[in-house]
């Protein structure tokens, strides 16, 4: 029951902090502003975290986990296609919350997004050839360009607040990072 608890009174100050960086800006955000939102006491709140710092550190910590979760899952990274969804999809279930981090400097959200594609491409054999001959740079600055590129589009699309759905921004994101569609053929009905 206190595992409960305690979740779910994270969930309430991970929630107010989303809201409250809609209003104004992280530093200027205050332990009372976050309690009062939240609908908890100080005290509570130091229960969690040692301060608003360690309670970003946390979150982000949490977001990088889940990102790197689905690519634990064999199927997934065995598709490209499959995986860029999944995390789409993982996104979009937290938007508000995504979204204001995001927008923040005090998360590097846009970090954690790289990170999680280079883990992606990486599992391709011959990732390096096909990104330096696909944009005919030395190495290291194609892979800036692509890591770049893909951060790029999964921010705009949820600053634009995820309009497109996850399986159209997957294809998006399939075609601007050259990934072929690995997809297993889905069964017809002819197929039974």
């Amino acid at each position: 029951m206190a595992k409960k608890r305690q979740t779910g009174t994270k969930k309430h100050i991970k929630k107010a902090l989303a809201q409250l960086l809609t209003e104004k800006k992280f530093e200027d955000i205050t332990i009372s502003d976050l309690t009062r939102t939240a609908g908890i006491n100080r005290g509570t709140f130091y229960l969690h975290y040692l301060d608003k710092h360690d309670m970003m550190r946390q979150l982000q910590e949490g977001m990088e986990t889940e990102l790197f979760n689905i690519l634990q899952q064999e199927d997934l990274i065995k598709y490209p296609d499959l995986a860029i969804q999944a995390t789409l999809d993982y996104l979009v279930k937290d938007l508000d919350f995504i979204a204001a981090i995001a927008k923040t400097s005090h998360i590097t959200f846009s970090k954690s997004i790289k990170d999680f594609v280079f883990q992606l491409i990486a599992s391709s054999p011959d990732w390096k050839d096909k990104i330096r001959d696909h944009y005919d740079v030395p190495q290291e600055y194609a892979l800036e360009v692509y890591l770049a590129s893909a951060e790029s589009l999964i921010t705009y699309w949820i600053n634009q607040g995820a309009k497109k759905s996850t399986a159209e921004m997957a294809e998006i994101v399939l075609k601007v990072l050259f990934l072929n569609r690995t997809q297993p053929e889905k069964e017809t009905k002819q197929d039974h």
